[in-house]
């Protein structure tokens, strides 16, 4: 993933920490460049209801703990790659790395998340890398990333901008999930277990770091201030200078109501002495399990995962065979939960299920001889619900997992279309403003290139939609800026298959500049008139990572045809009862009408919502019937 310029922010970013390596010396210090952006915010208050629903579950499950109960742990795949000299020396030993790690689960136990090395360890070979300076990772990600796993890079050295030693810092803008990591700092430390907090969206204890707490002692906004957990007592940011080498808290600071602090020096996501910090809170292992559930569960290891395929997940009929098949090498056991109602459907390798109508999650939790992983596939099977009035902006949605489309990652190397809101995580190329005919900056689909392959192909399928209108037309918006587009195709699937293509290739970068409007195409839907379709945008990569295409305000809409006196016709006329009928060549939509009499004087007005103009006793002679089309007036006479 590129890592240029950061842009969506899932909530805690950019964490920079600095510590010496003596454990308790009077030298050691702790500052952190953590942003909160304002994007940042609204991102993480959007998913507080789904993060709500995770942490009472979590506490459920502490609260019932029963022996004969095992609870599986969401294995998190961790790459690392360790920088070493031109020839090969130096750098952190293997050892030391697995013994982080099983520290690193040791930490992490009550949170049900275990770390796991995946596919061995890459080495960098490169001594201008050695000594790396913050933003040096830039140059690193674009060739070592693999996308759905955590990036450790480890080094001898590393510089925040002021050129002071810090041990590390994360990123987990978007997609990036890097860690970096100073070698000294990783064995019998808490540093990697705080990078990881900070990861799964922990704050610091104390909050912001600029200025003293804002959060009570008595603990009457908990949930606002501070760092959100209400069971971390108010921290007035604790540092060498108040903690002392027994791990007592020697401050003498009081909040706004005048009472004294009284934190807890303990705490891994303090500033509090290294050789203190030793656990987390239970809320706090309670956000990091909700927080990878929600926002994280994309993580899976090649190699060792819970990942499966469906041969089909979606259709307009009302009932659905699917072929699930798990292509994972060395599992032992298979369990599927094809509608995650908690009951085990299945415990083959590749089961086949028949769904009815509605949206499906699919669960698969596989085993090996000392290994659980679990997965949940969020609406990944959709069946019949067919809509004939389509509008969608993608602003309903906060979370990938929310969206009612099936995006696909057809090539399976890591391009596929993702929820977004601002900029894309890459530079020159995506949306910046993401304008609409609104100018407004809204809520979107993006296929991002960084980190995919040229070639690669990613699908997004909408929804069913039933097409009742002969003069129905298709409006959607699309963003294409950079210098490697590649293609962006549309098709439309009806019960004789998909036709690819049905308005010609996108091919290349649209837009002039990046902060340009994005640009409003149509499609004429009269072909699949009382026709149910589904239609797909289907993006092939370009030659770089700068090739991001975004789409937008996707719906159905009645084409206006012009009424003239050729397309509109009455009878019976001379009327000899008491209702005039009305024709239309074309369907359409608002039509009023007026009927006056040769003076003048309007006798009769209203909607024509049934083809029929109800006249009731009208005196007999004759009249001028006006109806009214979008704009556009016809005028006929009627003898009664």
């Amino acid at each position: 993933m590129h890592l240029l310029k950061p842009t969506l922010a899932y909530l805690f970013l950019l964490i920079s920490l600095s510590w010496s390596a003596n454990l308790f010396a009077q030298n050691e210090t702790a500052s952190c460049g953590t942003t909160v952006s304002q994007q940042s915010l609204e991102f993480y208050n959007s998913i507080k209801p789904q993060l709500k629903k995770y942490e009472q579950a979590f506490m459920q499950k502490q609260l019932a703990k029963n022996p004969s109960h095992t609870i599986l742990n969401n294995s998190i795949p961790i790459k690392a790659h360790v920088i070493r000299s031109s020839k090969g020396t130096g750098g952190i030993c293997e050892a030391d790395l697995n013994t982080a790690i099983n520290n690193l689960n040791s930490m992490y136990a009550d949170a049900y998340m275990e770390f796991f090395l995946c596919d061995g360890i890459n080495y960098i070979d490169e001594d201008s890398l050695c000594h790396l300076k913050k933003g040096d990772e830039k140059t690193l990600v674009e060739s070592n990333n693999v996308a759905g796993l955590i990036n450790i890079y480890f080094a001898d050295s590393i510089e925040n901008e002021k050129d002071e030693s810090i041990c590390g810092y994360a990123d987990n803008e978007g997609r990036n999930d890097v860690i970096v990591v100073k070698n000294s700092c990783v064995t019998n430390d808490s540093t990697l277990a705080h990078e990881i907090g900070h990861f799964f969206s922990l704050a610091h204890t104390h909050g912001a770091d600029d200025a003293l707490t804002t959060e009570l002692v008595d603990g009457s906004n908990c949930d606002t201030n501070g760092d959100g957990i209400c069971d971390t007592p108010a921290d007035p940011k604790l540092t060498t200078k108040n903690v002392n080498n027994f791990c007592q808290y020697t401050g003498t600071e009081t909040d706004a109501n005048g009472d004294a602090y009284t934190p807890d020096t303990s705490n891994i996501m303090s500033y509090s002495r290294k050789g203190c910090r030793s656990h987390f809170s239970q809320q706090q292992l309670a956000r990091m399990y909700a927080y990878y559930l929600t926002v994280k569960n994309y993580l899976a290891c090649p190699t060792f995962n819970a990942n499966f395929t469906a041969d089909v997940v979606q259709t307009c009929d009302e009932s659905l065979t699917v072929n699930f098949q798990s292509s994972c090498k060395n599992i032992s056991k298979w369990a599927w939960d094809v509608d995650s109602d908690g009951v085990i459907d299945y415990t083959t390798q590749n089961p086949t299920h028949t769904f009815t109508t509605g949206i499906y999650d699919v669960t698969l939790t596989v085993s090996t001889k000392s290994k659980h992983i679990k997965k949940t596939y969020s609406k990944l099977i959709k069946v019949g619900d067919a809509v004939t009035l389509f509008n969608d902006d993608f602003e309903s949605y906060h979370l990938q997992s929310d969206v009612n489309w099936t995006a696909k990652d057809v090539t399976e190397h890591g391009y596929n279309w993702l929820l977004n809101k601002g900029e894309t995580t890459s530079v020159n190329t995506g949306p910046i403003l993401t304008k609409t005919t609104q100018n407004q900056t809204n809520t979107y689909m993006y296929a991002e290139a960084s980190g995919a392959q040229a070639g690669d192909i990613a699908e997004l399928i909408s929804p069913c939609m039933d097409i009742v209108n002969p003069n129905s037309e298709l409006e959607f918006s699309y963003h294409m800026f950079g210098k490697n587009i590649g293609e962006l195709h549309v098709d439309i699937k009806t019960d004789a298959g998909y036709i690819n293509d049905v308005i010609p290739a996108i091919i290349g970068s649209q837009q002039k500049h990046q902060d340009d409007a994005f640009i409003i195409k149509n499609i004429d839907l009269a072909a699949y008139t009382n026709q149910t379709i589904n239609l797909r945008f289907r993006a092939i990569r370009g030659s770089g990572w700068d090739g991001d295409m975004a789409i937008d305000n996707i719906f159905i809409k009645t084409i206006d045809i012009p009424i003239t006196n050729d397309t509109v016709k009455i009878y019976p006329n001379p009327v000899n009862g008491k209702t005039i009928h009305v024709a239309f060549s074309n369907p359409h939509d608002a039509v009023n009408y007026q009927l006056s009499d040769l003076t003048g004087n309007v006798v009769l007005t209203g909607n024509l919502t049934d083809k029929q103009i109800h006249i009731g006793n009208l005196t007999s002679g004759m009249y001028l019937l006006t109806i009214r089309s979008n704009g556009n007036t016809v005028t006929k006479k009627v003898i009664k």
